[in-house]
């Protein structure tokens, strides 16, 4: 096998990195479009979900490769910001490359450069965010239920994250339907997405206006005994995955009989006595509803049939696993051994019709009707619940709980304007006596905890040259060598994306800009606690407090003490909102990435027509 390797160089690396940017620009922001996917076989595939187009691609270049796999990972984690993570790598390149053009010994520069990037990201965006963009956003909690979500808030979220991925119609569905759902629902965790397939019923000919919300468990299985008429008592239900007839009378066995007609009777007769058992067991155990994985013999639906007890064949495990987290009851394989653990006790039991299927709907937890899109915002939620660990952002939670800001490059252009402050020296440090600034340790331990799904992809084709572990002193001098470059790179790469959201109209890219620039200089450099400084209200605008300092308020009202700003979104309205957390964890895989991408110097092209040929010929 011969081997072919090649230098890899800056400019080749932003050229790989830019034919996906390219892929995925057309169809980002609420104005982007859809892609459409073709295959010889007439297959077809309509999304504007980022990560399903980057993977759909037949992707050749290692390369690439590496930076799909690392959007895949960071999207399976967050739920979000696919199409944003390949902008910002793309223009983060860029940036270094313009830095390192005039530099003799380009790639050790270029490298250099990304590992400054990246213990940046560690050692100061987290305060940089909290004090310059945290107090411009919200929290999800309810400001009169303390402790309690938002609705409101919630689905305006929810509403922004799915325009980017569906029709604006359907996206409207089905984020009501999403908060109707988290509204009525307990549970916590990952727990809607571990149990998606059973909790969603795809109901086909129908549109998806018709998704509506159903009360209880939906159990994928018709009724193969008649279902008898009840009061309104609890029903007993028992979960099984084998046949709980005897052996004899399972379809294929062979019963070898010495011919005499009064063995057959005497079989007969004791299997008949063993179902007559197993019944008075169920019955013992007050079981009136039985939920099988498997196909159970004629002879046994009949006898439970005689003692009132309603069976669903052919249950898929799906819905047996969800049954058995929501009961608390065990599924069986052997009659001898069911007892009082096995049996869950269900509010009702009744049949449902759903377009041409006919289902068995039983109430334990809530199920919901929609399309795919629906597992992602579950992915998401859970991220903008579950902040960082450095104690600056366990601070906030605490006082202001999970932080949106308003959608439209808010986050971007404040987050911009703070760096380019930090690289002229007007950045002011985190004073507040009630916090304390994360130390590189702290940061180093985050970097291993929620950002861990980005690490580095063993690739066969990838050839490395560090690989080792840089310390923390040498890494806490790096974040600190390239200060002015590396805010500056960095600012200028987040305007990407707010130049990508408003390309259809730049001028509203500048009265946006312009807005949130102003906002910051009404606002000031205030380093108050976020619950005192901003406020978001019903309508959307953002009511930040003025700190007079002396008692007296300014604002549209006379005792409000704060004053409205309109917040603009990508389509000029103040109508969604993003997390704070989700894009501070972007940047960090984003940067992530980009410094395994320039770690990376040689690509190894092996011809693999060679190799598979070789080991044939070994195989026969």
């Amino acid at each position: 096998m011969r081997l072919q390797p090649r230098c890899l160089q800056l400019d080749s690396v932003l050229q790989t990195v830019s034919v996906l940017e390219a892929v995925i620009r057309r169809s980002f922001g609420p104005d982007g479009g859809q892609v459409l996917f073709t295959r010889d076989t007439g297959q077809t595939l309509l999304t504007r979900h980022g990560t399903r187009i980057l993977t759909a691609l037949r992707v050749e270049h290692p390369l690439a490769r590496m930076v799909v796999e690392c959007v895949r990972r960071h999207s399976s984690v967050t739920g979000d910001g696919s199409k944003t993570f390949v902008l910002l790598l793309t223009s983060l390149l860029r940036e270094i490359q313009k830095h390192t053009r005039k530099a003799r010994q380009e790639g050790a520069g270029a490298k250099r450069l990304a590992e400054a990037l990246l213990a940046f990201g560690l050692d100061e965006l987290s305060d940089l965010i909290t004090v310059a963009v945290a107090p411009h956003g919200s929290s999800l909690s309810d400001p009169h239920t303390p402790g309690q979500t938002d609705t409101h808030t919630l689905c305006r979220l929810l509403s922004a994250f799915l325009h980017t991925r569906i029709s604006p119609t359907h996206a409207e569905i089905i984020s009501q339907l999403t908060c109707e759902l988290l509204s009525h629902w307990s549970c916590h965790g990952d727990f809607i997405n571990e149990h998606f397939p059973a909790l969603h019923t795809a109901v086909s000919g129908f549109p998806i206006g018709c998704s509506r919300l159903l009360e209880g468990q939906v159990i994928h299985a018709d009724f193969s005994t008649p279902l008898p008429l009840r009061d309104h008592r609890p029903i007993r239900a028992l979960a099984v995955t084998e046949p709980l007839e005897p052996s004899l009378l399972i379809d294929g066995t062979v019963l070898e009989l010495g011919g005499a007609n009064r063995e057959i009777e005497s079989v007969c007769v004791r299997l008949g006595r063993r179902l007559d058992s197993v019944c008075v067991i169920l019955q013992h155990l007050g079981v009136s509803l039985l939920l099988s994985s498997v196909r159970q013999s004629e002879a046994f639906l009949a006898a439970v049939g005689r003692y009132g007890v309603c069976v669903l064949e052919c249950v898929c495990e799906d819905d047996l696993t969800l049954f058995s987290v929501l009961s608390g009851a065990q599924p069986v394989s052997d009659w001898a051994v069911i007892g009082q653990e096995h049996v869950a006790t269900v509010t009702f039991c009744r049949p449902l019709v759903l377009g041409a299927h006919r289902y068995g709907n039983r109430i334990v937890t809530h199920t919901h009707t929609h399309t795919h899109t629906h597992t992602h915002t579950h992915t998401i939620l859970i991220m903008w619940f579950s902040l960082p660990g450095s104690s600056m952002w366990g601070f906030l939670r605490q006082r202001t709980g999970p932080c949106v800001i308003s959608v439209g490059g808010t986050f971007e252009f404040l987050l911009h304007h703070t760096l380019l402050q930090r690289k002229h020296g007007h950045t002011h440090s985190v004073t507040n006596s009630h916090t304390h600034t994360p130390s590189h340790t702290d940061m180093h331990t985050l970097s291993h905890t929620d950002t861990h799904t980005l690490s580095h992809i063993n690739m066969h084709t990838l050839s490395h040259t560090d690989t080792h572990t840089q310390s923390n002193a040498d890494t806490h001098t790096l974040s600190h060598l390239d200060t002015p470059a590396v805010s500056g790179m960095l600012a200028e790469a987040l305007l990407s994306v707010p130049r990508q959201i408003y390309s259809h109209n730049p001028r509203h890219y500048l009265e946006a800009h312009a807005h949130t620039l102003s906002c910051v200089h009404n606002h000031g450099n205030s380093t108050d606690p976020p619950e005192i400084s901003a406020v978001l209200v019903a309508d959307g605008s953002n009511m930040v407090q003025a700190d007079t300092g002396s008692g007296s308020m300014s604002g549209s009202g006379s005792g409000s003490g704060v004053k409205e700003v309109t917040v603009w979104s990508s389509s000029g309205s103040s109508s969604g909102v993003e997390s704070v957390s989700c894009k501070y964890q972007l940047i960090l895989a984003v940067l992530q990435c980009l410094r395994s991408l320039l770690s990376v110097d040689t690509v190894l092209h092996a011809n693999t027509s060679h190799a598979c040929q070789r080991e044939e010929e070994e195989g026969d």
